[in-house]
């Protein structure tokens, strides 16, 4: 995963993190060999065609679910847009109003196997945080310096962040 800070005017930054995940990895390469095996079994029927074309398409519906870049764009006295872009090319954006941001954390999420640490934005009337890098979920450092920034922009406080602008 890639990090990078853009601070495009005094009163704005944009924090985008990158996945470095391969768009054909081990997993099309067994697919292709399970086809031509299918293929090797059943011979050239319409079945084995049909059963190959299905398990293509199940594997391009889950690669369009893969998330390669996750984007938060903080500006002064307007808000927060929290952006995700898969693998197609889809987008799905959230603006969040400055005077509907209540706080922005840090927190830690507690499973039987994993602690993740994650940052999210708490919008006054709502049940549920809006969190910030859900799919990618970068380590605690660059966390770090997305939350002091944003917080810099968004509540005019000192940007203590000493953690270097680019990760990898």
């Amino acid at each position: 995963m890639s990090f990078q800070c853009y601070i495009h005017a005094d009163n704005t930054r944009e924090y985008i993190m990158t996945s470095d995940a391969q768009r054909i990895n081990s997993n099309d390469f067994v697919l292709v060999l399970f086809s031509l095996g299918l293929v090797y079994i059943l011979g050239t029927t319409y079945t084995a065609y049909a059963v190959i074309a299905l398990f293509i398409l199940i594997r391009i519906v889950f690669k369009s679910f893969m998330v390669m870049e996750e984007t938060i764009l903080v500006i002064r006295d307007v808000g927060v847009q929290v952006k995700t872009v898969y693998l197609g090319g889809r987008s799905v954006s959230r603006f969040i109003d400055r005077s509907k941001i209540a706080d922005i954390i840090i927190n830690e999420a507690i499973t039987m196997f994993h602690i993740r640490v994650y940052m999210a934005i708490i919008v006054e009337g709502e049940d549920r945080m809006v969190v910030v890098f859900q799919n990618l979920l970068p380590r605690l450092n660059v966390l770090l310096q997305a939350y002091h920034g944003a917080r810099s922009i968004i509540f005019n406080e000192k940007d203590h962040s000493d953690v270097p602008l680019e990760f990898s």
